[in-house]
């Protein structure tokens, strides 16, 4: 019956060391960092005190253990040890006491450890506090420059700024948005060098097609933004780009070989007067051309891949334009045009790559709901058994569509509804 009292308490003892060490050792870092400032301002005696109680706890579980596997023996009589076993049950005391001391030694070098850490832990705040400091008197000091009157104080600006979103990682995005919205503010007759200083920062930190940059994981808000001949050409974005009430006007719009990896978005952009030069480009998600205009331009887009969903115009009015996707390759997606005015345009499709058989292409190019008014379409896809052209409920006026093909309509070209007249075919 002894037995049976005792094996309970020992068995639980070291149970509750067992779970209480195991909980030590996974607390989450944050709970580590709590018990850190905390003990840092517990008395050092509490925390002997704390080890002596465990480490009792500890002895008489291990102790009570062994007795009830050892069937709890019944111990001699004092009279019945020797004068060797006496000096045994000596020693043994002696040790006990030696490891009392020794778990007082633990605790101070447990106390100095998480004092250390405290420390350390404070010390690293401190230092992130004073970097921090140091960045906003930077920002500070690069924004007032940027504001100010003479030109070339501006120009170092943008090179302050610029440096600073090199160095301040969590606040890069701000700083690459205040030098963007210095485009925006009201300009005179000096400004074209400091806008050229901040297109060139741009680019020398927005990588190439093969190697990503530093900014290039950043959003880039150029909304309302004139540009005139601009280069965005063999650069990557990885964040997305927006052109909305954006305006391309020179001889040449360059995004040749650019990478967009996130949307492109083109919310009443105006093309005016411009080639705007998207081959070889790269468009992972969507690339949307919403209430856009494009007035004697062209949009050329010969050889670029597109990966995303869609390559969308919708609502958009396109006058003497010239609209071409030769040799482009639509992996995932298609090109949509939709409830748009086309008029006096040329649009160019051939030779298109499509969705592969395995993948079954509904249609590589979509034309709903839009008007087309004395234009040429070029359409020659290169897997004309796969890949579909679907015209629905489009009016078709004064339009000549080339299919390569003698027949008229060929199979893979599905018109649907709208007013048509007879479509010349070659």
């Amino acid at each position: 019956m002894g037995a049976i009292t005792w094996q309970y308490p020992a068995a639980g003892a070291l149970a509750v060391v067992w779970l209480l060490l195991l909980v030590r050792r996974l607390d989450p870092p944050f709970r580590q960092r709590q018990r850190t400032s905390q003990n840092a301002q517990v008395p050092v005696w509490v925390s002997i005190i704390g080890w002596l109680l465990i480490a009792a706890l500890v002895a008489a579980a291990a102790g009570g253990g062994l007795l009830w596997l050892l069937g709890w023996p019944q111990l001699p009589k004092q009279a019945a040890f020797s004068t060797t076993e006496m000096l045994d049950l000596l020693k043994i005391g002696l040790a006990v006491v030696a490891g009392f001391g020794g778990v007082v030694a633990l605790a101070v070098n447990y106390r100095k450890q998480r004092v250390t850490e405290a420390a350390h832990a404070h010390s690293l705040n401190q230092e992130e506090r004073e970097r921090t400091k140091l960045f906003n008197e930077r920002f500070k000091v690069a924004a007032e420059l940027l504001g100010n009157d003479e030109v070339r104080l501006r120009i170092a600006g943008v090179s302050a700024m610029a440096g600073l979103a090199d160095d301040w990682e969590t606040q890069r995005q701000m700083c690459v948005d205040t030098l963007i919205d210095t485009l925006k503010l009201p300009k005179d007759d000096h400004d074209a060098e400091v806008a050229n200083k901040i297109f060139r920062a741009l680019r020398d930190r927005l990588g190439t097609p093969l190697r990503v940059g530093l900014w290039s994981p950043l959003n880039f808000d150029f909304s309302g933004l004139k540009f005139d001949e601009a280069d965005f050409s063999e650069r990557t974005f990885e964040g997305e780009v927006i052109f909305d009430g954006a305006e391309f006007t020179g001889q040449h719009t360059s995004f040749e070989r650019t990478a967009f990896r996130n949307l492109l978005s083109c919310h009443g952009t105006r093309f005016t007067g411009t080639t705007a030069n998207f081959s070889d480009a790269l468009f992972t998600k969507d690339a949307q051309f919403v209430g856009c205009s494009a007035d004697d331009s062209t949009l050329d887009f010969r050889r670029a891949e597109l990966k995303g969903r869609a390559l969308y115009f919708y609502r958009s009015e396109l006058k003497r334009t010239q609209l071409i996707w030769r040799d482009t390759t639509l992996n995932t997606g298609a090109v949509r045009i939709e409830r748009c005015e086309v008029t006096d345009c040329v649009l160019d499709f051939g030779d298109v790559r499509g969705a592969t058989a395995e993948r079954r292409s509904l249609g590589f190019l979509f034309i709903d709901m839009s008007k087309l008014t004395r234009c040429l379409v070029l359409l020659e896809p290169l897997d004309a058994e796969y890949q579909r052209v679907w015209i629905r409920d489009s009016p078709l006026e004064e339009v000549d569509l080339l299919t390569g093909e003698d027949d008229a309509p060929p199979p893979w070209l599905k018109i649907r509804g709208g007013e048509q007249e007879e479509l010349p075919t070659t």
